[in-house]
């Protein structure tokens, strides 16, 4: 599932510009625009990618090292078999956080966890009047906590899109001051992420360098 790499990537690109220059990273991407790509496309293939920015060691080393190694951690539940994502990067946090502190957004994200639905559909489900409902579906998808599923046929013979929450189960865990977020999501969406992927090959690397 594809949205959930995109949220990743949102919120890696929101933390780069907060710890790189503006000037450094202006550079990083005329270099790869130069090449046909943009910034956000070197993370799913980021080890590979360092060979190509080569000039960019230093703020590479900060993305690697303060960015993605410390972004999430992938765990597995033994006894049931869920997929837990515990999420570290603090702009991820807090938008999973105002997300499920809108009870109407909460309302909606419930309902459509396991089967996906329209938004009339979700909105009368919910309570939800259209005005305010359209809103925060809208900001929902732009933020790509909900993602389209297909389309179906309403009762007046017309298609409508599907809609699905990524996030099956959500989980707050508070350590004196520090925040972390555990999100549940299923095997397929686990598998299908390349940035996951990357950011799990980053962690290993690294912990298999202390150990030596």
């Amino acid at each position: 599932m594809r949205s959930l790499d995109q949220i990743i990537v949102n919120a890696i690109m929101h933390t780069i510009k907060k710890e790189i220059s503006s000037k450094d990273l202006e550079d990083i991407e005329q270099q790869l625009q130069n090449c046909g790509m943009q910034m956000a496309e070197i993370f799913y293939k980021f080890p590979e990618m360092k060979k190509s920015l080569f000039r960019f060691t230093d703020d590479l080393k900060i993305i690697e090292d303060e960015i993605l190694k410390d972004f999430l951690i992938v765990e597995q539940d033994l006894k049931t078999s869920e997929i837990w994502l515990v999420i570290k990067n603090q702009y991820l946090i807090e938008l999973i956080l105002k997300t499920f502190a809108d009870q109407d957004k909460k309302a909606i994200m419930d309902l459509i966890r396991d089967e996906p639905e329209t938004i009339p559909k979700i909105l009368e489900r919910c309570r939800i009047p259209n005005t305010s409902g359209y809103r925060k579906m809208n900001q929902l998808i732009d933020e790509k906590m909900v993602v389209s599923t297909g389309l179906a046929e309403t009762f007046e013979g017309k298609r409508a899109i599907l809609y699905r929450s990524i996030v099956q189960r959500i989980q707050i865990l508070i350590n004196g001051n520090e925040i972390i977020a555990k999100i549940s999501v299923d095997h397929e969406t686990l598998n299908s992420s390349e940035i996951i992927r990357t950011i799990t090959e980053i962690n290993q690397g690294k912990a298999k360098h202390l150990a030596n």
